[in-house]
C-alpha cells in the first residue's frame, strides 16, 4: 500500500476506536496539515456528549505501518525530536501507531500515552545520545470501551496537572526527602463508572505527585513507574488437618496476575488461563521458615491445604521445587524445630537470620542444642572454660553455666545461667572466701546483650546470701550496673529492677553501707523516673552540710540539686584516678554542663 492509504487506514481505525465511547468524541483528519497533530479527542463529563459537558482535549499523532505481524503486546516507534518538543510545549500528546495487515483489513493499534513528564523523559534521552529522534514505547489499544475512555480521561487530567511544570527541572522523591521538603507523595487517578478502581489503576498509567512544604500546588516527580501493582493483608484461616499455620494471607495484584503469599516462602501465581503456579524459597528468618517447611512438606505429604474451610489440593505438576529435596527438608526441619526449642528454652523471643550465621555459629547452636534441649554431657570443649560463658549465635549473645561433668578433661553439663541457682565465692580483702550472688559477676554490657537475662532472678539471688557489709557493697555495686544498662539502652525494667534494690539496700539497720551513699545512689534512680521533691531535695543539702563528708559524695549530691559548678570543685579536689574513677558512675549523667 502506498503512505496516503496506509495513513488513511491508521486514522480510520483510531476514529472507529475512539468514537464507540459514550464519554468521547473525535475530531481527526485523515488531511490534516498541522505538522505534529492529526487532530484531537473530545472527552465529556457524562453520556450525550453536550458541549455543556465537555471535560477537556486531547491532542493525538497517528502514524501507520504495514505488516504481517499483529500479535505484539508492546512496539518501539521512533519520534521526533522536534515532534517531542511540540508535544511538550503543547502540554502532552497521545501518540497512535496502527500496524496494518497487507489485506488492509486487519489492524493493531498501539498508543502511548505523554504527558509532559513522560516526554520530558524521552526527550532527556534523545539529548543524552545526541539524537534526533528517539525510540517511544507503545502499548496494544485496549478493546474494551471503558479502558479506552479511562486512558484518555487520565491522560487529560495529567497533562493538566503537569502542564505548569513542562520546562521545569523535576527532582526525585530522594532528593526531595533529602532536602528535608517532603511532606508525602499523591498519585490522582480517575475511573468511569463499571471499572472499580483498583482494576482501573493496575491497567493504567499512573504519575507520582509530591506534596511540598509550603506549596499548594503538588510537583510531579522525575520518574514514571514501570510497573504498578497493589498489596493487601488479609485475615485467613489456612490449615491443614488440625494444625492452623497462618491466620493472615498476603495478596499482591498487578494487571496481568495475582499473587498469593503465604508465610515468606510461599507463593502461589495465578494467571487467567493459565491456573495457579506455586513456588517455594526458604526464607532466611529461622522462626518463620519453620512453619513455612512444616506447612510445605505436610501440604505434599497430604494433598492439600484448606483456606477458610475450601479444600485446595496439590498440583505438582505446578509447582516448582528447584533444589527441593523431600527427605533433606525433613532433616532440616528437625533441626530448625530445636533450634527453636532452644530460643524458646533460653527465654529469648527473637529471630535469626539463617543467612549471617557462619559455621562458628552453627557449632554453637548444636551445642546449645545437646547440652540444654538433649540434656546430653558436652564433650571436646577447652579444659580451661570459665564456669560463666557468654555464647554467640550471630547477633545474639547467652550466658551459660558450665559445669564439669567428670574428671574427663573438657566434658561439662550446660545450664542457662539464669535458670538455675549457684552461690560463687570471692575471696575478700582479708583472703577469705565469702559467698556472694552468681549474677555479681556481671556488668551493664553483659546485662544488655544477655538475651536470655531474666531480670527477676536477680535480686532474690542477692538476697539469699548472708547479709553483711561485703555482700550488700557487692549488691550495690550491681545496681549501679543496672542504672548504667537502663542509661545506656534507656529499657525502663532495668532501671525499675534497680530502683528495687535501692529499695532493699536502704533497709539496711547496721550501718553496712554509709546512710549518705544509699541514699544517693537511691535519689539518682528516683531522678531519672522524675523531678525530685522539695523534700528530697532537702535531704540532699542535709548530706552536703554534714560534717566530713567525702568529696565525692559532696560532688554527686550537688549534681543531683543541679548545681554543676559546685560539684565540680568538689570533683577537683580529688586526684586524677579518682576523678577518672568517679566519671564511670551512672551519676555522672549529671555531669554533662561540667563536660562541656
Amino acid at each position: 500500500m502506498d503512505a496516503k492509504a496506509i495513513e488513511t487506514l491508521a486514522i480510520g481505525a483510531v476514529k472507529d476506536s475512539v468514537v464507540v465511547s459514550d464519554f468521547m468524541d473525535q475530531f481527526i483528519s485523515d488531511n490534516d496539515k498541522e505538522p505534529s497533530w492529526d487532530g484531537n479527542v473530545y472527552i465529556y463529563k457524562g453520556k450525550g456528549k453536550k458541549k455543556s459537558m465537555l471535560r477537556g482535549r486531547v491532542p493525538v499523532q497517528v502514524k501507520g505501518h504495514e505488516t504481517d505481524d499483529l500479535s505484539l503486546e508492546e512496539i518501539y516507534f521512533s519520534v521526533s525530536v522536534a515532534d517531542l518538543n511540540n508535544y511538550l510545549n503543547d502540554g502532552g500528546v497521545i501518540f497512535f501507531v496502527v500496524y496494518i495487515h497487507p489485506d488492509g483489513k486487519q489492524k493493531q493499534i498501539y498508543y502511548a500515552s505523554l504527558p509532559p513528564v513522560n516526554v520530558k523523559f524521552y526527550l532527556d534521552r534523545a539529548k543524552a545520545q545526541n539524537y534526533k529522534s528517539t525510540s517511544v514505547k507503545l502499548k496494544k489499544f485496549p478493546d474494551d470501551v471503558h479502558k479506552k475512555t479511562i486512558i484518555f480521561l487520565n491522560c487529560l487530567e495529567n497533562c493538566r496537572k503537569q502542564a505548569s511544570f513542562s520546562n521545569a527541572d523535576l527532582r526525585s522523591l530522594e532528593e526531595l526527602d533529602q532536602e528535608g521538603v517532603l511532606e508525602g507523595i499523591t498519585i490522582p487517578f480517575l475511573t468511569v463508572e463499571g471499572v472499580d478502581a483498583e482494576t482501573a489503576l493496575l491497567n493504567g498509567e499512573v504519575y507520582v505527585y509530591a506534596q511540598i512544604k509550603g506549596s499548594a500546588i503538588a510537583q510531579p516527580i522525575n520518574a514514571v513507574p514501570e510497573h504498578v501493582f497493589l498489596t493487601k493483608e488479609v485475615p485467613a484461616c489456612v490449615s491443614i488437618g488440625e494444625i492452623t499455620f497462618y491466620n493472615k494471607i498476603k495478596f499482591s495484584r498487578d494487571a496481568e496476575k495475582i499473587i498469593i503469599f503465604l508465610g515468606e516462602s510461599i507463593s502461589i501465581m495465578l494467571k487467567e488461563k493459565r491456573g495457579a503456579k506455586l513456588s517455594y524459597k526458604g526464607t532466611c528468618n529461622l522462626r518463620q521458615l519453620v512453619i513455612d517447611l512444616h506447612f510445605m512438606l505436610s501440604y505434599m505429604e497430604e494433598g492439600y491445604f484448606a483456606f477458610n474451610g475450601a479444600k485446595y489440593t496439590f498440583d505438582r505438576g505446578n509447582a516448582d521445587f528447584t533444589n527441593f529435596s523431600i527427605e533433606d527438608e525433613k532433616r532440616q526441619l528437625q533441626h530448625l524445630k530445636k533450634t527453636v526449642q532452644m530460643l524458646d528454652f533460653l527465654g529469648c523471643k527473637k529471630d535469626i537470620n539463617l543467612a549471617s550465621l557462619s559455621d562458628r555459629d552453627w557449632r554453637n547452636i548444636d551445642t546449645l542444642i545437646n547440652g540444654l534441649i538433649d540434656k546430653e554431657v558436652v564433650s571436646g570443649l577447652r579444659e580451661d572454660l570459665c564456669s560463666v560463658m557468654p555464647v554467640e549465635i550471630g547477633e545474639l549473645t547467652f550466658f551459660i553455666f558450665l559445669e564439669k561433668e567428670t574428671e574427663e578433661k573438657g566434658k561439662y553439663r550446660l545450664y542457662d545461667f539464669f535458670q538455675i541457682s549457684r552461690t560463687f565465692l570471692y575471696k575478700n580483702s582479708t583472703g577469705k572466701n565469702c559467698p556472694i550472688s552468681q549474677y555479681a559477676v556481671l556488668g551493664a554490657e553483659d546485662l544488655l546483650k544477655a538475651e536470655n537475662l531474666r531480670l527477676d532472678k536477680l535480686l532474690p539471688s542477692f538476697q539469699k546470701e548472708m547479709r553483711h557489709e561485703e555482700t550488700m557493697e557487692r549488691a550495690s555495686f550491681f545496681m549501679l550496673q543496672l542504672v548504667l544498662a537502663y542509661d545506656k539502652s534507656g529499657k525502663p525494667e532495668f532501671l525499675d529492677t534497680a530502683k528495687a534494690f535501692s529499695d532493699w539496700i536502704m533497709t539496711d539497720g547496721k550501718n553496712e553501707i554509709p546512710y549518705y551513699i544509699r541514699r544517693i545512689n537511691d535519689l539518682q534512680i528516683i531522678k531519672r523516673q522524675r523531678a525530685l521533691e522539695p523534700k528530697e531535695i532537702e535531704e540532699l543539702f542535709e548530706i552536703i552540710e554534714k560534717p566530713n563528708t567525702p568529696e565525692d559524695v559532696l560532688a554527686g549530691a550537688y549534681l543531683l540539686v543541679d548545681q554543676p559548678v559546685a560539684a565540680k570543685r568538689h570533683l577537683d579536689k580529688l586526684d586524677n584516678s579518682l576523678q577518672d574513677e568517679f566519671k564511670k558512675y551512672p551519676i555522672w549523667r549529671f555531669g554533662v554542663e561540667i563536660k562541656s
